[in-house]
């Protein structure tokens, strides 16, 4: 059923604007939780099933290949039948994965629960951040801000709870229910009518003239490495300190909490310096010096030093998702939804390749040896931001 549409400012009394914003709120939380608990437990799952680093690897880069077909049909389908029926089922979705994986009795069901999960993290991915957009038309810059940085608080929160149920030695499945109730509350928030106007675009023409910019497909390029160096070091940190390192379960989660604290620290930071800094030279820098942060994982000898290294990269890594995004907006085509799903869409497929990428580096020559595709696609995002940066200046 299409949503109704609503005429501000009267109209916009209509709209369920305190659910729907508490809604986004829950569903960013619930899905970065969902993101980073199976990562916690990876060394636990691992050792119950009798898995190879790519194995591991391939749970989460099968959740995040179903995640970007979700993507990739949500939001086309969602603006013919409405975002209710896509983000209600999304997040029903995720707790019917999340519980699987709880139940999963051998790897197939174990595979097929992170996909169903996917599936309905690709309907967040989608549709959260338009919404919120639509919600906050005459300013959405901050409520986003917010909503991007409440995933980072997720993983904090996530990766703290499930380090701690570990450590006092709950089973790995256990620490799935966390998050299946939230989700749940979420989807009920979701299931209302009273949605506010979907903002639509002018013409095909129009809404498809960013791919003849060259521009945008540098952009692509870097969504694609900066979002895979994001997942590599979510997927990977907490088995990164146990397995190299000998550190306890509880250290491993508090590797992936520093990383995502910093990493919300740098998004919020990242909004203020946009300001005085072109993004393109921001984002070239913090390649620069994500590239040297990662590479000292190859070498690191110690669980603090690993910290960090984790805490130092996720503060780097930050800035490429929602900056590559501004700068499309700014430089390639305002107002472009398709151009947007596209630029999300490489980012995730970086996410659905690094994950399994480093495992199976992990599996022939070592893990240190998985994580050098870290500092690697640093290198090669720095390129491409300079390249950007080069492009920006002949158009001003």
């Amino acid at each position: 059923m299409a949503e109704p549409s609503t005429q501000p400012p009267p109209g916009r009394l209509l709209v369920a604007h305190r659910r729907l914003t508490i809604a986004c709120l829950v569903a960013m939380v619930v899905f970065a939780a969902s993101v980073t608990t199976p990562a916690i437990c990876l060394s636990a799952i691992g050792r119950e099933f009798r898995l190879g680093l790519a194995d591991r690897g391939l749970l989460g880069s099968l959740r995040m290949a179903a995640l970007l077909a979700a993507l990739l049909l949500s939001g086309r389908l969602a603006d013919r039948f409405g975002k209710v029926r896509f983000l209600t089922t999304g997040l029903l979705l995720v707790a019917a994965g999340l519980a699987g994986t709880s139940l999963a009795g051998g790897y197939g069901a174990l595979l097929a629960a992170q996909a169903v999960a996917g599936l309905g993290m690709g309907a967040m991915e989608a549709l959260v951040n338009p919404l919120v957009a639509e919600l906050h038309p005459e300013s959405p810059a901050r409520p986003l801000n917010i909503v991007n940085g409440l995933f980072s608080v997720g993983l904090v929160a996530a990766a703290l709870l499930t380090g701690e149920m570990l450590q006092a030695h709950f089973p790995w499945r256990a620490t799935m229910w966390l998050w299946v109730a939230p989700a749940l509350v979420g989807a009920v928030l979701f299931a209302t009518r009273r949605y506010p106007q979907t903002m639509r675009e002018s013409g095909a023409d129009q809404s498809t003239a960013f791919l003849r910019r060259p521009l945008f497909w540098v952009l692509m390029g870097a969504m694609v490495l900066g979002g895979g160096c994001e997942a590599g070091m979510t997927f990977w940190g907490a088995s990164f300190v146990e397995r190299e390192l000998g550190a306890s379960a509880r250290s491993g989660a508090a590797t992936v909490a520093f990383f995502g604290a910093f990493m919300a620290l740098g998004r919020f930071a990242t909004g203020g310096l946009v300001l005085r800094v072109r993004p393109a030279l921001l984002m070239a820098c913090s390649a620069g010096g994500c590239a040297l942060a990662t590479a000292g994982l190859c070498w690191v000898q110690t669980v603090s030093a690993a910290w960090a290294l984790f805490a130092l990269g996720g503060l780097l890594v930050a800035c490429f998702w929602p900056t590559i995004l501004a700068l499309a907006a700014e430089e390639v085509q305002v107002g472009s939804a398709t151009m947007f799903a596209l630029l999300a869409a490489a980012g995730i497929s970086g996410c659905t390749v690094f994950p399994w990428g480093i495992g199976a580096l992990g599996d022939a020559a070592g893990l240190r040896v998985g994580v050098a595709l870290l500092p690697a696609s640093m290198v090669a995002e720095l390129v491409l931001l300079l390249y950007a940066r080069r492009m920006s200046a002949r158009q001003t």
